[in-house]
């Protein structure tokens, strides 16, 4: 009986671990930006683009939802891993936007993981990975992308989900990390720098239909 009892116990534990492999939940972010050109305003691009976002994650798709409150209102960017296509939606805009994945054009600089220069975030020693890129042609005023994302493995990400998801080289970076950026450092030289920082975490089950887009709009293929 008491065999029996062990067994059962240890098929328990097997199965739950397996089932939280990879993070699902909800994560609030904390957005700041310093401008670097006279042109430019942190008032402006924090009206615009928001002070914060949640990001909404599942093993095969998450979703960010940023609180801009400008021109177009709030941004939803829906990215579904499972069908290799995003959706992108502006609450003043009538229509979404889908666009299927597709290779980086950006050019590559660098990349690198940071094993000595670590950051604490939620309480956690974090490493990091650098990315710089320079831009295509498609963003001519842009002359570079310098971006450190610093990550825990408590959550974690499945990198073959993440092999066609190649915008900013992500898929190149959840294979390095193997999980969440929790803190992103991201330079747009010479306009502004934005650094986003994760300041909640909430492990759950995510309902499907965050990740769908909203089905009162028109979705255009770009």
């Amino acid at each position: 009986m008491l065999k029996k009892t062990l067994f059962t116990i240890v098929f328990l534990f097997v199965i739950v671990c397996q089932s939280q492999e990879y993070f699902e939940g909800e994560i609030q972010y904390e957005v700041e930006f310093e401008a670097l050109s006279e042109h430019m305003s942190a008032e402006f691009m924090a009206k615009e683009f928001g002070n914060s976002f949640t990001a909404y994650i599942k093993e095969d798709r998450y979703a960010l939802v940023y609180n801009g409150s400008g021109t177009k209102g709030w941004m939803k960017v829906i990215i579904r891993l499972d069908e290799g296509c995003s959706y992108t939606e502006y609450e003043k805009v009538p229509t979404i936007s889908k666009a299927k994945f597709s290779p980086e054009k950006n050019e590559l600089l660098l990349f690198e993981r940071n094993h000595k220069e670590q950051k604490n975030v939620l309480g956690e020693k974090c490493e990091s990975v650098t990315i710089n890129q320079r831009p295509s042609e498609d963003i001519p005023f842009v002359k570079e992308i310098k971006g450190t994302y610093y990550f825990s493995p408590k959550y974690s990400l499945n990198p073959e989900k993440y092999k066609d998801h190649q915008e900013g080289y992500w898929n190149k970076y959840v294979e390095e990390s193997g999980a969440i950026s929790i803190r992103n450092e991201t330079e747009y030289s010479p306009f502004f720098v934005s650094t986003s920082e994760a300041i909640s975490v909430k492990q759950k089950k995510m309902d499907d239909s965050l990740f769908e887009p909203n089905p009162n709009k028109e979705i255009r293929s770009e």
